[in-house]
């Protein structure tokens, strides 16, 4: 048994426990080794006293957050709403990844990335993934893998949930998307994805986009 299933077999009953049990793999499974506490994810939340929302554009809504911390401390945050969630796709062609060069407004470029979107309302996270891939890119995909459960971005001021997917047996399929301009798609091989991810001055420089690809390396055994 490998230390990923040894690991997986029991962090459920372990969850965020007063000592959080990640375990290390040995030759001897009966002997596990506490490797990390997490008790202070436990920490008492401090007190919402009151909260407010406001819609400051087309597209983002503002939450703000009167809180009292345990030692009395009063601030008032801020944050943006994330509404049903989003979902990033690894599209892998059995040898390339499909990357997607897309523009990007925060620093008025083209940057490299994947697919991604919202979740509809009503909508599950992997039919939302399949939606954004028909698209954006005209590709749909027959296996659709979970790479990470949740995935946050900015938690400190931004409220999003992320469903990450490594996406393989690909077709061709196009659906209408809102995009303003077809989106580029940029084929890498493994050996690519892995300069693109080590490499100091890579091209990539979206966290997701690089988190997300090293966890489908991952799982197809790249690295």
């Amino acid at each position: 048994m490998s230390y990923l299933k040894a690991k997986d077999k029991f962090k459920r009953e372990n969850l965020r426990n007063k000592l959080f049990q990640v375990l290390k793999y040995t030759n001897d499974l009966k002997k596990m080794v506490l490797i990390m506490d997490l008790s202070a994810l436990d920490k008492p939340l401090p007190k919402i006293l009151d909260r407010r929302r406001n819609r400051v554009s087309r597209f983002f809504t503002v939450d703000e957050l009167d809180l009292e911390f345990s030692n009395s401390t009063r601030r008032t945050y801020e944050r943006l709403a994330g509404g049903n969630g989003a979902v990033l796709a690894v599209p892998f062609d059995g040898k390339d990844f499909y990357l997607t060069s897309e523009y990007a407004c925060g620093f008025e470029r083209y940057e490299l990335g994947f697919v991604k979107g919202k979740i509809d309302a009503g909508e599950d996270a992997k039919t939302a993934c399949n939606r954004e891939l028909e698209e954006e890119i005209g590709f749909g995909a027959r296996n659709i893998t979970l790479l990470r459960r949740e995935m946050t971005v900015a938690p400190g001021m931004l409220q999003l949930r992320m469903f990450t997917y490594l996406c393989t047996d690909l077709y061709p399929k196009q659906l209408d998307g809102d995009e303003p301009e077809p989106i580029s798609i940029v084929r890498v091989s493994p050996a690519e994805a892995k300069d693109l991810i080590f490499d100091v001055d890579s091209p990539l420089t979206e966290s997701r986009a690089i988190a997300c690809l090293t966890l489908a390396m991952r799982k197809l055994n790249y690295i």
